[in-house]
C-alpha cells in the first residue's frame, strides 16, 4: 500500500510509534483536515489510550464544533479532564450531556467517580443508583455499583452485586477475579468459611500470589494452622522476598505450638526485610518464650532502634527487663519514652509495678493513681492492681478490684478462691 492510500492519522499513529513526535503531530494536524471525522474519531481514542491526552483532547474538540450534540465527545472529554485534575471542567461537560441520550448512563458513572474521589459518597450513590434504573442489567453498571459498595465498606451490599456478576456468567472484570472479591468481602465482614470457600474454587495454578496469601492468611484465621502453614510456605518457595507472609507464618508456628519453627522463621523474615518492626517484636517474644533472653532483648531493642516513636517498643523491652528483675532500667527506659513526649496509660501501670518492686511505695502510689485515672481495665492490670492493694492492706479495695476483674474472667477458679477467702476474713 502506497503512502497516498494511508491516512494522516495512519501515519501519524507510525511516526509516534517510532518516537517522531513532531512528524507525527503535522500527520494529526493534517489529519483534521483531510481525513473522515470516523478516522479522526478513532485516532483520538488511540491517543488518548496510548497517554497522549493532549493531542486526543484537542482532536475531540475539534470534532465537538462540528458536532456539538455529540455527548460522546462530552463524555471523552469529561475523562480527559478529570486525568488532567481539571474537575470543574469536567462537570461541566458532563452537565451538558442530555438524559435522553445513550451517553447519559456512561456520563452518570463518570461523575459517582468523581464525586467519591472528592469523598462526597452519597452524591456518588446516587449516581450509580440512577445509572441502574436506567440501564439494570448492564454489567459496566452492575460491577461499578459492587466496587463502590466494596471500596466504601457496605461488603454485604458489594456481596450481593458481585454474585449477581457470578450467576449471569462473569468471572473477570477489569483484571479483578470477582471470588476474589467476595471472599474479601466476606473477611471483612468475618464470615472467614465462605470467604475461604469462594477462594478455593480458584484453581491453584490460576492463584496469583496475593491471592495465596489471602487464602493463607484466612486458614490462620480460622486456626486452620496445618493448612496455613502449608500454603504461606509455598509463597515463600515462589518468592522468599514476600516479607508479608513471614509475620503471619510465624504466628501459625506458634498457634500450632512450633515455638523453635516460629523463631527460625522470623529470622528468616528479618533476613528478608531487616528493618520490619513487627518481626523483631515477634523474634523477641519466641526468643523469650525460648529461654534465649540474649537475643530477646537484642530484638526488642532493634524494634526500638527502627521505630522510637512508637510506645509499643518501649513497653516491650520494658516488660523484659521487668521480667528480668532490671526495675530501675525500666523506669529509665519509661522516661526517656516521655521524654520525646510519648503517651501511653501502659507506662503508668509498668511504672507503679517498678517502683513497688523497688519499695518506692509513694512513687508507685502515684503511678497506681494515674493508671485508674487514665481507665486502664484489662485484666491483668486488675490482678496487679489487687495485689498491690493487699500488700499495701486495703483488703476492701482488694475485693473490690477481684469482683470488677472476675466480670471480664469468671472462669478463673483461684481468682473465685481468693475472693471468697476476702469476703470470709470479713
Amino acid at each position: 500500500m502506497t503512502s497516498e492510500n494511508i491516512s494522516q492519522a495512519e501515519q501519524g499513529l507510525a511516526a509516534l510509534s517510532l518516537g517522531q513526535i513532531d512528524q507525527a503531530q503535522l500527520f494529526f494536524d493534517q489529519a483534521l483536515q483531510v481525513d473522515d471525522d470516523d478516522m479522526v474519531y478513532s485516532l483520538a481514542e488511540e491517543l488518548a489510550g496510548r497517554g497522549f491526552l493532549d493531542q486526543a483532547q484537542k482532536i475531540y474538540q475539534h470534532l465537538l464544533t462540528k458536532y456539538p450534540e455529540e455527548d460522546q465527545l462530552k463524555t471523552a472529554l469529561a475523562e480527559i479532564a478529570i486525568e488532567d485534575d481539571q474537575t470543574e471542567l469536567a462537570q461541566e461537560y458532563l452537565a451538558n450531556i442530555n438524559p435522553n441520550s445513550s451517553s447519559y448512563v456512561p456520563a452518570l458513572m463518570i461523575k459517582a467517580d468523581l464525586y467519591q474521589a472528592e469523598g462526597l459518597v452519597e452524591s456518588a450513590q446516587h449516581c450509580l443508583q440512577q445509572a441502574e434504573q436506567l440501564a439494570p442489567k448492564e454489567t459496566v453498571v452492575q460491577f461499578a455499583l459492587a466496587e463502590f459498595y466494596y471500596t466504601t465498606a457496605q461488603y454485604r451490599l458489594a456481596i450481593n452485586y458481585y454474585r449477581s456478576l457470578l450467576l449471569a456468567g462473569e468471572r473477570y472484570l477489569n483484571g479483578i477475579d470477582l471470588a476474589s472479591r467476595i471472599a474479601l468481602a466476606y473477611a471483612a465482614i468475618g464470615n472467614y468459611d465462605n470467604a475461604i470457600g469462594y477462594l478455593e474454587q480458584i484453581k491453584p495454578e490460576l492463584m496469583s500470589l496475593d491471592t495465596k496469601f489471602q487464602l493463607a492468611l484466612l486458614y490462620y484465621q480460622s486456626h486452620r494452622d496445618d493448612e496455613a502453614i502449608k500454603l504461606f510456605e509455598e509463597i515463600l518457595i515462589e518468592d522468599s522476598q514476600y516479607s508479608s507472609v513471614y509475620p503471619y507464618l510465624g504466628q501459625a508456628y506458634e498457634q500450632a505450638g512450633e515455638i523453635e519453627k516460629a523463631y527460625q522463621n522470623y529470622q528468616l523474615g528479618l533476613a528478608a526485610d531487616q528493618t520490619n518492626v513487627q518481626l523483631y517484636r515477634q523474634a523477641g517474644k519466641v526468643a523469650q518464650q525460648l529461654g534465649d533472653f540474649d537475643a530477646a532483648e537484642a530484638d526488642f531493642q532493634a524494634a526500638l532502634a527502627i521505630d522510637d516513636q512508637e510506645s509499643a517498643n518501649y513497653l516491650l523491652l520494658a516488660n523484659f527487663k521487668m521480667a528480668q528483675g532490671e526495675y530501675q532500667a525500666v523506669i529509665d527506659l519509661i522516661e526517656q519514652a516521655q521524654d520525646k513526649e510519648l503517651v501511653d496509660p501502659n507506662f503508668y501501670w509498668i511504672l507503679a509495678l517498678a517502683y513497688q518492686k523497688l519499695d518506692n511505695y509513694k512513687q508507685a502510689q502515684t503511678y497506681w493513681d494515674q493508671a485508674l485515672e487514665a481507665k486502664l481495665n484489662r485484666p491483668e492490670f486488675l490482678l496487679d492492681l489487687a495485689s498491690w492493694y493487699h500488700e499495701q492492706g486495703q483488703l476492701n479495695q482488694e475485693r473490690l478490684t477481684l469482683e470488677h476483674y472476675l466480670e471480664q474472667a469468671p472462669d478463673d477458679y483461684e481468682v473465685q478462691d481468693r475472693l471468697s477467702g476476702l469476703l470470709l476474713d470479713d
